[in-house]
């Protein structure tokens, strides 16, 4: 996102990156010679009025503070100023829960099922209520969305990613990588057998995705 704002802003333009890690603060300012700030976005160190656009890049549905994420994006803005925040819908990526939980199950881990069938505190802002959220503080939301596939090519690129973390869905508190790596291998064999089953005929694992972007303008 940097990237693309430096690519497209008038000469001139300030652009700041803002992330809570400090690592992520300095590499984007070293490739892409913008300003970086560490802080959280429910307390942003800016002043009021100073920017024409915000983005927020799938942030919002974790922060901590939702609502006052969004008062302090909108407090930034100048009169005019328009909000880019991206989000899922709650359906997107269901097909690739709906095979851990059930691997959690064939594993016999049926408490790590029910907390990973659980919603997640991600819903808490999705395609189809962050609007309600952002029209709080903001005079005009629109959102975009768009049905996409999260395609996969084959069974072991998608276990590969499901073995880098998602497999700890749910799981009970994980304190070292030996027991990680223990849960990934209890779990893999069954989620190889789901995703072997619903392959495509030639070896894609396709996972369906809604996702968009809501454009709030702050007037």
């Amino acid at each position: 996102m940097a990237e693309a704002l430096r690519a497209r802003a008038a000469p001139g333009a300030w652009i700041v990156a803002l992330d809570v890690q400090p690592n992520a603060v300095a590499l984007t300012q070293a490739r892409h010679r913008v300003d970086g700030v560490q802080a959280s976005i429910e307390s942003l160190p800016l002043s009021a009025g100073q920017f024409e656009l915000a983005t927020a890049g799938h942030v919002l549905p974790s922060a901590s503070d939702i609502p006052r994420a969004v008062r302090e994006l909108r407090r930034v803005l100048s009169s005019g100023g328009v909000l880019l925040a991206s989000a899922d819908s709650a359906s997107s990526g269901r097909r690739l829960l709906h095979w851990h939980v059930e691997a959690c199950r064939r594993a016999g881990l049926a408490d790590q099922a029910r907390r990973a069938a659980a919603p997640s505190a991600r819903r808490r802002f999705t395609l189809e209520n962050g609007a309600q959220t952002l029209s709080r503080s903001f005079t005009t939301v629109r959102v975009h969305a768009r049905d996409n596939l999260l395609a996969f090519p084959s069974v072991d690129a998608l276990l590969r990613r499901y073995v880098s973390g998602l497999h700890l869905r749910g799981a009970a508190a994980v304190d070292s990588p030996g027991a990680v790596n223990a849960l990934a291998d209890r779990l893999h064999p069954h989620l190889r057998d789901l995703a072997t089953a619903a392959a495509e005929p030639d070896g894609r694992v396709l996972v369906p995705r809604r996702s968009g972007c809501f454009v709030a303008r702050a007037v």
